[in-house]
């Protein structure tokens, strides 16, 4: 007996409409898995279209766009190092091809047996001679690691062999740069590589792509001639039909040399437009659904303006900045470390502790907003100086650090001395502290006289009076 009951499904079911069963269309929707080694495809779109090239290139020219700032006592000699090799420039590119074709590597030169792992301890002064970018299809894998789960590439690659060559090289020798995030079935699959970026906005393309064309074709016919004339179907009938395109092709002729129209007197001339005022919404459609695919903004993607009112497009370039931090935090933290083991070495000779770095801003900031937040810091230093929360000198380091003033290394530390010098200096009584420091003479003899006063009591009528922490402390210890 066959059963004809409906297949159970979580959530609500009516049987006689066919709700969430088999019989209702929805219920045979179904995922499937799509190619992931189609790279010509990916090259033709992104040779081709420039909305491709715009998803591929725009996060990645903008994850390396205002670079670093290295922080080490050293910065100087590798920030010297990274511009002898282009190291942004090629990061920029490894990023490009890690989200074109799902994975790119940045091959170091170190002059070390490329054929063995590359010890990074052994490496020199200057002896990171070249950086070279190759993106996953240049790199044919050899003997994947399945047996060390503890190893850095564990289901990846143990060796690699660049097309057109036949040498072995190592995979430690490889900086690897993963493209979009995928399952792990999926990426042992692919060598340990991610998914393209571009690969998931293309269907979203091609038909963004062939809605303009088929637009465009319409607009070639948006206003067509129309002339009615009595017997035409019999004349058409008779064999006339040569003379008929011969009649109106003249006709054409005219209307476009001197835009005369001539007509018997049983034709008549019609023309009917095409109404295209339904198409732009569903350009926009396209627009923002691609946007949203591609994580960009419509602004920075299409370059068009933020749509609505008081709209600005800052909000949307403040989420997309952060997407933009977390990239660089998640996608180029390790290759950029593998790169750094290496780096620090060549441009220092060994590697320093105090070594990091921190990725500098994206957002510019206007000249007016920069203005501004400079007084504000100044005004902050004033009070903190007259409070006597910090001293001169240590305003001076952290203008001088902040690259705002140059100052002599020798000038800060004389006043540093000196600051420290008349910080345990005392003073033998409140009349022989300068006016700008002592109180009145009443409030101190009334401060004196109270016998019954605590300290606290003390201390908060000298702070009524202005005085600042340093200064009270002397008056306090010279009272007692």
């Amino acid at each position: 007996m066959t059963n004809n009951l409906p297949v159970l499904r979580d959530g609500l079911q009516n049987v006689a409409s066919g709700l969430n069963t088999e019989k209702s269309k929805r219920a045979h929707n179904m995922w499937h898995l799509d190619v992931f080694n189609n790279w010509q495809q990916l090259d033709a779109a992104y040779q081709s279209s420039w909305i491709a090239r715009q998803v591929v290139d725009v996060p990645c020219q903008d994850m390396t766009r205002e670079w670093r700032r290295v922080k080490s006592g050293w910065a100087e000699e590798i920030e010297a190092e990274e511009q002898r090799l282009g190291l942004r420039v090629l990061t920029e590119e490894a990023s490009q091809w890690a989200a074109l074709q799902g994975g790119a590597a940045i091959l170091m030169l170190t002059g070390q047996d490329l054929s063995k792992p590359l010890e990074v301890n052994r490496v020199r002064k200057g002896d990171l001679r070249r950086l070279i970018v190759f993106d996953r299809w240049e790199m044919s894998p050899t003997v994947m690691n399945t047996w060390d789960i503890l190893a850095p590439n564990y289901l990846q690659p143990e060796w690699y062999t660049i097309r057109g060559g036949a040498q072995q090289i190592h995979h430690t020798h490889f900086a690897r740069f993963i493209g979009e995030k995928l399952p792990r079935r999926l990426m042992e699959q692919l060598h340990g590589w991610g998914d393209s970026v571009l690969r998931k906005c293309l269907a979203d393309i091609g038909d963004m792509v062939a809605a303009k064309d088929g637009i465009a074709e319409l607009m070639q016919e948006s206003n067509i001639d129309v002339i009615r004339r009595e017997g035409l179907a019999n004349d058409l009938a008779s064999d006339q039909d040569s003379a008929i395109i011969d009649r109106y092709a003249l006709f054409s002729q005219m209307k476009s040399i001197v835009n005369l129209a001539l007509l018997d007197m049983d034709e008549e001339f019609d023309r009917k437009t095409l109404n295209l005022s339904g198409v732009a919404p569903i350009l926009d459609v396209f627009i923002t659904w691609i946007s949203g695919a591609a994580r960009v903004p419509v602004t920075k993607l299409f370059g068009t303006s933020a749509k609505g009112l008081n709209a600005t497009g800052e909000g949307d370039l403040k989420t997309y900045y952060d997407d933009i931090r977390a990239m660089q935090n998640s996608k180029l933290s390790v290759p950029m470390r593998q790169i750094d083991e290496v780096l620090v070495r060549s441009a220092t000779g060994q590697w320093r502790d105090d070594f990091d770095y921190e990725w500098n801003p994206l957002q510019q900031v206007n000249e007016v907003e920069a203005a501004q937040a400079e007084l504000l810091q100044a005004q902050r230093d004033a009070v903190y100086l007259e409070t006597g929360v910090v001293q001169k000198s240590q305003l001076m380091r952290n203008l001088m650090s902040n690259e705002v003033y140059q100052y002599d290394e020798t000038q800060i530390t004389e006043l540093e001395e000196l600051e420290n010098a008349n910080l345990f200096e005392t003073l033998p009584s409140g009349e022989d502290l300068p006016s700008s420091i002592a109180p009145e003479p009443e409030i101190l003899s009334s401060i004196k006289s109270d016998d019954q006063a605590t300290f606290t009591d003390r201390y908060a009528k000298l702070m009524d009076e202005g005085l600042t922490h340093n200064q009270i402390m002397t008056v306090l210890d010279v009272q007692s």
